[in-house]
């Protein structure tokens, strides 16, 4: 993918889905490199340039993510918020509330999911069938990538209270799971 042999000259659907089942495979199969295949995914959702023309692309990287029960991780979200930054028309309205795994009714939910803590991360039971990767002491990519845009939400609302703050909060200084995280709730330690 990162190639662009998929992509160039032509893009093809077909091959396109074949790389994303396999992507999507490894990503839920063997835990230690979902991060990895996630990050693949981000990139080749950014290499569609969000070209209206390509939203089929997007939109079948969005079915699988759903397909294979990865919406609920910290790669899932990462590859959510990639596609509704460019091709927010193909998204699934029963995933997230508003679309959004950043809103405000979603926090407690995204906290688990960011800190990893698949014990029943849904109420629906799909959270049963991730499997935990071994602990890794740095936050993944996805935390990059939500922080980043809660802060840009920030700095485009107008209104006097920033959403960050409460967002930190709720998230990273949340009691709703035991889980650590190294050198991000408290820097100071």
């Amino acid at each position: 993918m990162q190639s662009r042999v998929l992509t160039e000259p032509n893009l093809s659907l077909e091959s396109w889905t074949k790389v994303l089942d396999h992507i999507f495979e490894l990503a839920r199969d063997i835990p230690w490199l979902r991060e990895e295949c996630g990050l693949i995914l981000v990139e080749a959702i950014n290499s569609l340039n969000s070209k209206p023309e390509l939203g089929d692309f997007a939109q079948q990287v969005i079915e699988r993510l759903v397909s294979f029960n990865l919406a609920n991780t910290p790669e899932g979200v990462a590859i959510w918020l990639t596609v509704k930054a460019q091709f927010e028309e193909v998204l699934p309205g029963d995933v997230w509330n508003s679309n959004d795994p950043l809103s405000k009714k979603e926090r407690t939910r995204l906290a688990k999911i960011l800190k990893e803590d698949f014990r029943n991360s849904s109420e629906s039971g799909e959270g049963d069938s991730i499997k935990s990767a071994a602990a890794n002491p740095n936050p993944t990519f996805a935390w990059d990538l939500v922080l980043s845009e809660m802060l840009q939400r920030d700095g485009l609302k107008e209104s006097s209270k920033p959403e960050f703050a409460q967002f930190w909060l709720d998230t990273v200084d949340s009691k709703s799971s035991k889980c650590n995280i190294p050198n991000m709730a408290h820097p100071h330690r």
